[in-house]
């Protein structure tokens, strides 16, 4: 009877050792910051990064240590990919490490899209531990230059971003893991949405400024001469700016005047109006010419003006800076 019972007990214990089912599968979470793109003024190309990391975890699965392998594909949904702000737009992409344009799920995934890991996995008379691995994949935004846009924040969320994945873990007895070949027709992945931003900074440039020359006059200087220049502005779209003009190098106070190098001094007067009755100055939003960019030039006139006098003939000139704030 007690032989019967050792017997039984012995069958028990191969029928038990001859399950090879798995205690635990493998398991991918994914998660990725948001991209955002600082400094963007159209004028250049401008970039910025984010990183996908995706942690598998695998649980005991074996008797005896083994590894565990993962086979997994990204993909980056939403396009075409435009960053928004209200009606104005702004085209960019996503680049692989090796600088080609992340692509959305299909039956051929990129080989830049596709990343595989191995890790240690603990088995009952092992460690008895699970184990996991981890890969931390790099994604650029880059935002071409472009032309007509407007200051502000510009954004897209990406929602559909996917993940599959295919995984082999070590048999109950130990061994037959080998690295899949494929991620696909594994399991579905885990998704990692983010979000893409550019901030387009406000921006101003003064692309060209035409002399004021009043001409050949008489010495005697018995009526005004008047004579305009050109000042042309270009500002991001929806940029508020003002224009100042300082009052030379040669001024006395706040009286403009000309020199012809050799202590003599011809006046003369800039303004805003065609009339010459807004003195134009440097004082913003008290003399100084105001205006909102268009993304393209915009022509500011300076009206200039030399009031009668008596001045010593000879060639005068005077330099003045043009002062942008925006």
């Amino acid at each position: 009877m007690k032989l019967r019972t050792f017997l039984l007990w012995c069958l028990l214990a191969v029928s038990a050792l001859a399950a090879p089912s798995a205690f635990a599968a493998t398991t991918c979470t994914a998660s990725a910051p948001d991209i955002v793109v600082s400094g963007y003024d159209g004028t250049a190309q401008a970039a910025a990064n984010t990183n996908v990391t995706v942690t598998c975890n695998t649980g005991v699965t074996s008797l005896f240590d083994g590894t565990a392998y993962v086979t997994l594909c990204l993909y980056v949904g939403n396009t075409p990919r435009t960053l928004q702000n209200g009606s104005n737009s702004l085209s960019y992409d996503l680049y692989t490490s090796a600088g080609t344009v992340w692509q959305g799920n299909s039956a051929s995934p990129p080989a830049q899209q596709i990343f595989k890991l191995s890790y240690p996995v603990g088995g009952f008379i092992g460690s008895n531990v699970s184990g996991s691995g981890q890969v931390t994949v790099p994604i650029t935004a880059r935002i071409p230059a472009q032309s007509g846009l407007a200051a502000g924040t510009y954004t897209q969320a990406l929602t559909a971003n996917t993940s599959e994945y295919q995984s082999s873990e070590p048999a109950f007895f130990g061994g037959g893991s080998s690295q899949p070949a494929s991620c696909k027709g594994g399991s579905a992945g885990p998704t990692f949405p983010f979000n893409v931003s550019a901030n387009v900074a406000p921006r101003c440039v003064i692309k060209t400024a035409t002399d004021l020359a009043f001409g050949s006059v008489p010495g005697f200087i018995t009526t005004n001469v008047d004579q305009t220049s050109v000042v042309t502005i270009n500002c991001i779209n929806a940029t508020a700016w003002t224009a100042g003009l300082n009052n030379g190098i040669n001024a006395s106070g706040t009286t403009r005047r000309m020199t012809d190098g050799l202590g003599n001094f011809v006046t003369y007067e800039l303004y805003r109006d065609s009339t010459r009755s807004q003195r134009w100055g440097n004082t913003v939003n008290t003399d100084t010419v105001a205006g909102t960019g268009t993304g393209f030039d915009q022509a500011v006139t300076v009206y200039g003006r030399v009031p009668v006098q008596t001045a010593t003939p000879g060639s005068y000139t005077d330099t003045i800076t043009v002062t942008v704030t925006y």
